[in-house]
């Protein structure tokens, strides 16, 4: 009479124990996937593929670097401009099918991501891939070439060459009045002729206010950075000059001015983001205005 309860008893004991570790493995794998170093969702989440913090970039890049290129001439024309908005509109969508096809067709990484790890290297940087949507446009800036020799000239004599002969501190007070005074001589020199209650630029600075490409040299120029075939050549070796530069302890003990500077990546990721980011935005150029420039 009491065997068929024990077998119950037993069937009930047998489901719960499979219920409870059911649930422990449960609890386990969620542990995992949340995990901040590990799991398919740390893998999407912890920079890899995805991070929040690319947003914040964006914003903040997107405002610094639009605000700039327009100060210095290197956007145009309002056409020019709502062109290169909506590219960046699109950047951060494209750059992480980028960053994703990276690693899936790298056999390593595809490994460690399906396993649900994040591989702990950068083979793309948005900072860089960023730069071809404005870097096309400097040909502008530049041909009013007097203000950036002038300002370029202070930067170099006042940062690297004049507070190697100074003490630590007298030195870096040195290089921000450098940085000061050179950023002022540039602005002075491209904009001082447009306010009539302060000395005419030319008249002050000379070549430096009035020294300027012509038409037809900016022009060429143009069409040399804006062609698929030169372009993400010239900004690739641009973006690792300025990777050099920015980096250079000179500039970054300055206080205040380390924290505004990119940290230096490898050149190889350097030239291929920004090269990348160049054909990027032509390509949308030529999508949106039909016209595109393979050989310059």
């Amino acid at each position: 009479m009491n065997l068929p309860s024990v077998s119950v008893r037993k069937r009930v004991a047998r489901l719960d124990s499979i219920r409870t570790q059911l649930q422990l493995a449960a609890r386990d794998l969620l542990r995992q996937e949340f995990s901040y170093s590990t799991g398919h969702i740390a893998a999407v989440l912890n920079t890899c593929l995805f991070a929040p913090s690319l947003l914040t970039f964006w914003f903040v890049n997107g405002v610094l670097d639009f605000s700039t290129a327009i100060a210095i001439g290197a956007v145009a024309t309002p056409a020019g401009l709502q062109i290169r908005v909506f590219a960046y509109l699109l950047l951060v969508p494209v750059f992480l099918v980028i960053r994703v096809s990276v690693h899936l067709l790298h056999p390593a990484h595809r490994r460690q991501l399906l396993s649900g790890s994040c591989p702990n290297v950068q083979l793309v940087s948005l900072d860089w891939f960023s730069m071809g949507i404005l870097a096309t446009g400097l040909p502008l800036a530049l041909q009013n070439l007097g203000p950036w020799v002038g300002m370029n000239a202070l930067f170099l004599v006042g940062v690297f060459l004049v507070p190697r002969y100074l003490p630590d501190n007298r030195g870096r007070q040195t290089k921000l009045v450098a940085i000061v005074l050179g950023s002022v001589v540039f602005l002075y020199a491209t904009y001082g002729d447009v306010v009539t209650m302060i000395p005419d630029p030319a008249s002050v600075l000379g070549p430096v206010a009035t020294l300027a490409l012509s038409d037809e040299t900016t022009a060429s120029l143009l069409r040399v950075v804006n062609s698929f075939l030169t372009g993400p050549i010239l900004v690739g070796l641009f973006g690792i000059s300025m990777n050099h530069l920015l980096t250079r302890p000179e500039l970054t003990d300055i206080p205040l001015v380390q924290y505004a500077l990119p940290r230096r990546d490898p050149d190889t990721v350097v030239s291929l983001s920004a090269a990348t980011g160049t054909v990027f935005y032509l390509t949308i150029v030529a999508l949106l205005t039909g016209t595109g420039s393979i050989i310059p």
